[in-house]
């Protein structure tokens, strides 16, 4: 009986130290390399928050230095507004005193005429003289006529009667009173009562 002997391959096996190398560059990849690129971009991001924090302060010195003018302008602004309020109150006084004006013929009466007119604009009270003419049957029922008319009026309200003067003329009576109401006004009120004149 004989022996064999068999000679071993004693060649490296490259691909067992390869894959080992591999698994050693990922694991100091992970460990080192990226974690790196992490904060260099990080660091790229606090640069920018800091380029825009250096231009915010040097936007706040130039608004820091406009300080003074800004102060300024607004003192302009206010005092212009003061005066397109106090503008606004004038006209919005002649509006309505023309809105009274043309309100007053509807509650008069045919036999009645205006003699003279006061309005107050703080109290929004409006007074005026009224003179009638006529047989003392026609000069009260106009007067009740009146009365009545100012209380559905959409501007009068609360119609008071002062200074009541009866006098007989040549078989005529002849009545002057004054008549003080309460008025309102609005532009609601306005344009609701320009459209039912129409």
């Amino acid at each position: 009986m004989g022996i064999v002997i068999v000679e071993q391959d004693k060649r490296i096996n490259w691909g067992k130290e390869i894959a080992i190398i591999l698994v050693i560059f990922v694991m100091i990849s992970i460990a080192y390399i990226i974690p790196y690129f992490m904060a260099q971009k990080k660091i790229e991001e606090i640069k920018l928050v800091k380029q825009q924090v250096e231009k915010l302060v040097e936007q706040s010195k130039y608004f820091q230095n406009q300080l003074p003018t800004i102060e300024n302008n607004i003192k302009k602004i206010k005092v212009i507004y003061n005066e397109l309020n106090t503008l606004r109150l004038v006209l919005n006084e002649s509006i309505l005193q023309r809105f009274i004006l043309i309100e007053i013929p509807h509650v008069l009466p045919t036999e009645a005429w205006m003699t003279n007119l006061s309005i107050n604009f703080d109290a929004k009270t409006a007074t005026f003289g009224v003179n009638i003419v006529g047989t003392r049957d026609k000069v009260l029922q106009n007067s009740a006529q009146l009365l009545d008319n100012i209380s559905n009026s959409p501007i009068f309200k609360n119609p008071k009667v002062t200074g009541i003067s009866l006098q007989e003329q040549e078989g005529e009576v002849v009545s002057n009173f004054n008549v003080e109401v309460n008025f309102d006004y609005s532009l609601d009120i306005m344009e609701n009562y320009y459209k039912n004149m129409k």
